[in-house]
């Protein structure tokens, strides 16, 4: 079978083919990537983002790079590219992942220009036409609508960043109203696209993690007792001012809780890089004597990652909308007690109240008492990791998924 992969970020085997370090790789596809490439007869050609260059990962993978440009600017030259791809390598399967740039419209475009949208198949990761709706939530009217220095000088503030969804969201909603087949595995993203496009074939299949978080297990007496893990602050998607909101109430009742989180500290970056939103985050753990609670971890690798989940007491989902949020499932794997938002497919990944707790994301009240409950519970934690741990391992089950998504192949192939 020859199967053509649209991917919007570089897959690790290509990384390194193309002479990079093994220490950029660690993108949950790679799994996927190294099942499929181990069977026999089956042979990949891998698209992705990158100055034009092309070759071989090895003697059942290749791939091709290209230049897109802003992600909500739809190129024509990418559809050209796309054209000739189609017509000189001959899949068996088109399979794209991810919805969220312009470049899977292209493909849509030139794989129903070749006939060929019946062997096409689009994997639902985020959906940019809905989270342009939530990008905003709980933020503050004048936080929105104020600029930083560098949000003015790129003219990248908080409703324009909201606007950019939207555009990518309308791009993505022209491909998947031509689209005749999905693949998703959340109530969330069911519902979402069948509301867009009704008459589309919806396929089944969970999504296989990094390999790290399979090996590992979390344990009450080597975690930093009161330490809370959020996996990233950088959008307003993400919900860390919620999280902000809810360190407020937590340290009243846990004076010596602290909370980490990966990036670079928004407290001491520059003028020139600091975004609105940024300045906003920093104000608001100021106003809840936060200054000292908050560890930043800088970028991390998949085992520095799966360190930091393993060294919190509690790791935290607070977004706003989710579809199957792959930082929960990697703290499930591990058996990390977890608070999460009930936002998106989150109902899907979590069973309440057996193997973790959900609130209502607009409720940073409840946040800061599921947190404190964890907190509480101390040894008696581990019940809910240890359950949330058994329920992950079915959910991202590399043997089964990998047969799932075969099982597709085969039906458009």
């Amino acid at each position: 079978m020859k199967l053509l992969w649209l991917c919007n970020l570089v897959p690790g085997r290509v990384r390194q083919a193309m002479g990079g370090s093994a220490s950029g790789c660690g993108l949950w596809v790679d799994s996927v990537l190294d099942g499929l490439m181990a069977l026999d007869g089956m042979e990949v050609r891998v698209l992705c983002p990158g100055d034009g260059r092309g070759g071989d990962v090895n003697e059942s993978c290749s791939y091709g790079t290209f230049s897109e440009g802003l992600p909500y600017v739809y190129l024509p030259a990418l559809e050209k590219q796309f054209r000739e791809e189609l017509e000189h390598y001959r899949p068996d399967v088109i399979h794209i992942w991810g919805t969220e740039y312009g470049h899977t419209l292209a493909m849509v475009n030139a794989a129903e220009h070749a006939g060929r949208l019946d062997s096409l198949v689009v994997s639902i990761q985020g959906l940019c036409s809905v989270l342009a709706g939530h990008y905003l939530e709980g933020v503050p009217e004048r936080v929105q609508r104020g600029c930083s220095f560098r949000d003015f000088v790129r003219r990248d503030n908080l409703k324009h960043q909201q606007e950019k969804f939207a555009r990518r969201g309308a791009l993505e909603q022209e491909a998947l109203r031509k689209v005749r087949h999905i693949i998703g595995r959340t109530d969330w993203d069911f519902a979402c696209t069948r509301q867009l496009n009704p008459d589309v074939r919806y396929h089944f299949c969970n999504e296989t993690l990094r390999k790290p978080f399979y090996e590992g297990q979390w344990r009450y007496d080597r975690c930093q007792k009161h330490r809370i893990f959020a996996s990233s602050f950088l959008y307003p998607l993400k919900g860390f001012h919620y999280l902000l909101q809810a360190m407020g109430q937590i340290v009243k009742t846990y004076p010596d809780v602290t909370l980490a989180v990966p990036g670079e500290s928004f407290f001491t970056a520059s003028r020139l890089r600091r975004t609105n939103y940024q300045k906003y985050l920093a104000d608001l753990a100021r106003q809840n004597g936060l200054e000292d609670r908050i560890q930043f971890l800088g970028a991390l690798s998949a085992e520095e990652m799966k360190q930091a989940y393993l060294s919190a007491n509690v790791f935290v989902l607070p977004s706003t909308v989710e579809n199957s949020p792959n930082s929960l499932g990697e703290a499930m794997l591990l058996g990390v007690p977890c608070v999460a938002s009930l936002v998106g497919g989150v109902a899907n990944l979590l069973t309440a109240g057996e193997e973790g707790f959900v609130y209502q994301s607009t409720a940073p009240y409840m946040l800061a008492h599921y947190v404190n409950q964890v907190f509480a519970m101390e040894t008696g934690a581990a019940a809910l990791g240890t359950a949330a741990r058994v329920h992950a391992r079915k959910t991202h089950d590399p043997e089964k998924n990998l047969g799932d998504l075969l099982e597709i192949y085969q039906k458009l192939s």
